[in-house]
């Protein structure tokens, strides 16, 4: 796998571009970015909160991680992301729990996806309110299934990590950076904990 970042070149955006090449015949790269939301409205933050002036979500972070396969299509560009959240206040945060960060829609479902299918793009833009101290990461998997769609057998790709902090109710942002896949073994016990019917391969 091979990667070129830039989390500070910008304040505006960071970004980050990761190549894959799997047994299977399978390759192609992801593209992710971090950036400050300065726009809740062009994000759809009021359909969220409608009842929110969505000004307080500036500053907030927008990931957004694009997949692009090459050779195979169908099917066999068929991907999903799974993320992880930590977080808690500043002081207590080396001991917090790391938990599955589904959508809320698919939180009663028996799968460990945020987004799922061919070529998925993930995307995030996670606020609080009301909240003054808070440290937010998150890891990000790119994951796929060998048989496409057929089994729940669930195996790595690549994955990178993001976040923000709040001190005196601002947000700032964290830098943008890949991870290493042992992170994926990791969490390997929550994810077989949260989906008991469901098979998580090491890397």
């Amino acid at each position: 796998m091979q990667s070129t970042e830039n989390p500070a070149a910008t304040e505006e955006v960071q970004s980050l571009s990761l190549k894959f090449a799997l047994s299977n015949s399978r390759a192609g790269s992801v593209t992710a970015s971090v950036k400050a939301d300065n726009d809740p409205s062009k994000y759809g933050l009021q359909l969220i909160f409608p009842d929110q002036d969505t000004k307080i979500f500036r500053g907030f972070p927008i990931c957004e991680a694009t997949v692009s396969t090459v050779g195979t299509r169908g099917y066999g560009s068929i991907y999903g992301w799974i993320q992880m959240v930590r977080s808690g206040k500043p002081s207590t945060i080396s001991v917090a729990p790391w938990e599955m960060d589904p959508i809320p829609i698919l939180a009663d479902l028996d799968t460990p996806f945020a987004w799922f299918g061919p070529e998925p793009k993930l995307f995030d833009a996670p606020m609080r309110i009301g909240v003054q101290e808070l440290d937010w990461t998150c890891h990000s998997f790119l994951t796929y299934v060998e048989d496409g769609l057929m089994s729940k057998d669930v195996k790595p790709v690549l994955g990178f990590q993001w976040g923000f902090e709040l001190h005196d109710g601002t947000p700032k942002l964290k830098v943008l950076r890949e991870l290493q896949l042992s992170s994926w073994n990791d969490q390997l016990g929550l994810l077989e904990r949260s989906f008991t019917k469901w098979k998580f391969n090491r890397y």
